[in-house]
């Protein structure tokens, strides 16, 4: 009788357990593949490397590759800041399409099913070479296409204008970037209860009332996670300039795999700052909006 009370959980703790289950694989992943590789190229940015016929000989060496980095190498600190600049300028663009697309997708119509299947079908089949092999032949250049549009967009505010430059120049990898951002949202707003836009209709609001009352607040959190994702997944892209280079120097005679292990930190770190800067402004928003 002790015993099965000891065993009786209330709902929070067994909803806890269920949590953990669903967690279990990828913590016992990380634990058995990850951890280690990771606490490994810490070790590799602090020391030097001396390829020796016994095995590979550890010297510590401090910041050293840190420092030659970000004093020293010319090229790394161009292509981070590139990079980085690319992902925060591209990464709140791809959240804007990846909703307006999510909205068209929610209407109701004849055949949306087929067509969001359609939609959906190039993210699912197509892996990521064969995205590179067409977005490096196969992209659209709006700027002989279309010059009279070019021409209206630098007649525009600079904070109009930029972004729209920013789309048609990458109008490609926005809407392949866009895809998981927007079934995701799809989902959000397909648990909004239908009777909140019932009852603000009866109240006289519009369309545009509708949205920024009821379908921006209910989806700020979703955002927030498709956010976190464009950043990583944007990062973690072999094409942009700082994984090449940082590729191309694993073979460096100066460092071996130190030089390119501490480049890599660096890049982390820039990264893991930028996810907390989008945290930080979706949680201030997100009170905003509670208030």
């Amino acid at each position: 009788m002790l015993f099965s009370r000891k065993l009786c959980l209330t709902n929070k703790k067994r909803n806890i357990l269920i949590g953990f289950s669903f967690l279990s694989p990828w913590l016992i992943g990380f634990l058995a593949f990850t951890l280690y590789p990771l606490i490994y190229s810490v070790i590799l940015s602090v020391c030097d490397l001396n390829l020796e016929l016994k095995g590979i000989n550890f010297s510590f060496s401090g910041l050293k590759f840190y420092r030659r980095a970000l004093q020293e190498d010319t090229k790394f600190t161009v292509y981070l800041l590139e990079t980085v600049s690319f992902i925060a300028y591209a990464t709140p663009i791809i959240i804007v399409v990846a909703l307006i697309l999510a909205l068209m997708l929610n209407g109701k119509y004849k055949g949306r099913a087929l067509f969001r299947s359609i939609f959906f079908m190039p993210v699912v089949i197509m892996s990521g070479p064969v995205i590179s092999e067409l977005l490096g032949k196969y992209s659209v250049d709006f700027s002989e296409e279309s010059p009279g549009l070019f021409v209206f967009l630098d007649s525009l505010p600079e904070i109009l204008r930029n972004p729209g430059i920013f789309v048609l120049q990458n109008l490609v990898t926005v809407l392949w970037y866009s895809g998981v951002q927007i079934l995701i949202l799809l989902i959000s707003l397909q648990r909004i209860s239908p009777e909140l836009y019932e009852a603000a209709s009866i109240d006289g609001a519009g369309g545009w009332e509708k949205f920024w009352k009821i379908t921006l607040p209910y989806i700020i959190p979703t955002a927030l996670i498709c956010a976190l994702y464009t950043v990583v997944e944007l990062a973690n892209d072999p094409t942009n300039s700082v994984n090449i280079y940082i590729e191309t120097m694993l073979t460096d005679l100066q460092g071996y795999y130190s030089f390119s292990t501490a480049m890599s930190w660096i890049y982390t770190v820039a990264v893991a700052l930028m996810l907390l800067i989008i945290y930080a402004v979706f949680v201030f928003f997100g009170r905003k909006e509670r208030r």
